[in-house]
C-alpha cells in the first residue's frame, strides 16, 4: 500500500500544480494566497506561497515528496517554494516558519538532496540532517 501511495504522489508531482495535501484539520485553520484567505478542510490542496495559519487548530500537510509537516495551534507556516521533479533532477523545499511549533519528517528531497531543504525561522535556519526534527517559534515580545 506504501508502494502505491508513493507512486501516487510522484506522479502527481509531475503534472500538478499542487504542493501538498492537507491530510488533517482540527479546528480552525485558513491559508492565505495572493488574492484571498479561506478555511483549510481535509483533502485540500496547497500550492507554493501560500501561508497557512492555525488559528485554534492543527493541520496535518503530506507534501508531494511524501514530506510530513505537523502544525500546531497558533502557528503560521510559510510554504515559499517546492520543486520536485526527480526525472529533471530538479528539487527545492523552503519553508518560513514565522510562529508556532512544527513538527516535521522528510520525505523523497530529505533522501535525495537534503541540501535543497531550507527551513527559516524569525531567529535562524535549519537545513535537513536526519528524517524528524521540531521547531518552536515564539513571537516576540514588544
Amino acid at each position: 500500500m506504501r508502494y502505491i501511495v508513493m507512486i501516487v504522489l510522484f506522479v502527481s508531482a509531475l503534472y500538478a500544480k499542487s504542493i501538498a495535501i492537507i491530510k488533517d484539520v482540527k479546528g480552525e485553520v485558513i491559508a492565505k494566497s495572493a488574492t484571498e484567505y479561506y478555511a483549510l478542510h481535509t483533502g485540500d490542496e496547497l500550492e507554493s506561497q501560500m501561508v497557512i495559519i492555525t488559528k485554534n487548530g492543527s493541520a496535518v500537510i503530506v507534501f508531494n515528496d511524501n514530506s510530513t509537516a505537523v502544525l500546531a495551534p497558533y502557528s503560521i507556516l510559510d510554504l515559499k517554494k517546492f520543486v520536485f521533479k526527480p526525472i529533471k533532477n530538479e528539487y527545492e523545499f523552503e519553508l518560513f516558519l514565522k510562529k508556532g511549533n512544527l513538527s516535521f519528517e522528510s520525505g523523497k528531497i530529505g533522501e535525495l538532496a537534503p541540501d535543497k531543504f531550507i527551513l527559516e525561522t524569525p531567529e535562524g535556519m535549519v537545513s535537513i540532517r536526519g528524517t524528524k526534527f521540531y521547531v518552536r517559534v515564539q513571537e516576540e515580545r514588544q
